[in-house]
């Protein structure tokens, strides 16, 4: 009491009190700036941390969604004439493919028996789990051999066949009317490709695509007669599309393969995302890649 009576005698008194508390509540306020933009500063720390990383990985799927939708070239006869067989040296023989197909499709037999007595589910429809935590469902088609070549047997998954308007004529890239149904179609074109007569399988790939777009058949062989024709763009596309279709008789292969493009298309940084993931799935080629270089 004796201290209030003090400050009403003195006139100064309340103001004083008031200076005060400006320096109080100005301190308060600056310590919370403070904290604000520390805060702030943090957080535009972590987001520029964090975000390259992100928008990477996105350019990185945008520029293979891009590459998934480019449009497959149907080749004419004129195309294909000023088209150059490769050397013999960089050609991948019809031998080899034989080969590798064999080799590939007897150990995916053993890998989809063994899931199956393990997991009980049918042989048609087998998930592998890869090491990212990425599931990949395996559903493989009913197979047939054309001189000694693997292929999808489409007359299990079609209505009717195919009945096409110009065929290609065999000693030259001319064009006659008839009428040839799918299967037929398929076996000259793999006959032609066994012969190394890489212009005239591919322009009867071709004319299989033209109505089934998602052929594997034509897309697997189409590509390999183009990685012979020195054709590595087209190839490209082929064995891309090849990842996007119902059937996956010819994923590890069309990756392999596709290893092989952007070797000689000296794509450095494709080259070698495709080799690590084929070694992480540990499939057959897994082995093979780990002694491919890029040189």
């Amino acid at each position: 009491m004796d201290a209030l009576e003090g400050y009403r005698q003195e006139p100064n008194a309340w103001s004083s009190f008031e200076a005060a508390d400006k320096k109080f509540f100005k301190t308060q306020r600056n310590r919370r700036l403070a904290l604000s933009t520390a805060g702030l500063l943090v957080s535009l720390y972590l987001g520029l941390y964090f975000i390259p990383e992100a928008a990477t990985k996105n350019n990185l799927s945008m520029r293979r969604d891009v590459k998934r939708v480019q449009v497959i070239r149907i080749h004419k006869p004129s195309d294909v004439k000023s088209m150059v067989a490769a050397s013999p040296n960089d050609r991948i023989t019809p031998r080899q493919v034989i080969e590798d197909l064999k080799s590939s499709t007897n150990t995916n037999e053993q890998k989809a028996e063994f899931l199956e007595r393990i997991a009980q589910i049918p042989a048609t429809q087998v998930e592998f789990k890869h090491q990212k935590q990425r599931r990949l469902a395996i559903k493989m088609g009913r197979e047939l051999y054309i001189k000694n070549f693997k292929v999808i047997d489409y007359r299990y998954y079609r209505k009717g066949e195919r009945t096409a308007g110009p065929a290609i004529a065999e000693n030259e890239l001319g064009e006659q009317e008839v009428n040839i149904p799918y299967i037929n179609i398929l076996n000259k074109a793999i006959e032609y490709f066994a012969q190394q007569d890489y212009k005239l399988s591919l322009l009867h790939f071709d004319e299989i695509l033209q109505t089934y777009p998602d052929d594997a058949n034509a897309l697997f062989y189409g590509a390999m007669s183009l990685i012979n024709l020195s054709e590595f763009n087209q190839a490209e596309i082929r064995l891309l599309k090849l990842e996007s279709i119902p059937f996956a008789n010819f994923s590890e292969e069309a990756e392999w393969y596709l290893l092989h493009v952007y070797q000689r298309t000296k794509k450095a940084v494709a080259f070698e995302q495709l080799k690590n993931q084929i070694i992480e799935a540990n499939g057959f080629y897994s082995q093979r890649c780990k002694n491919f270089n890029f040189s």
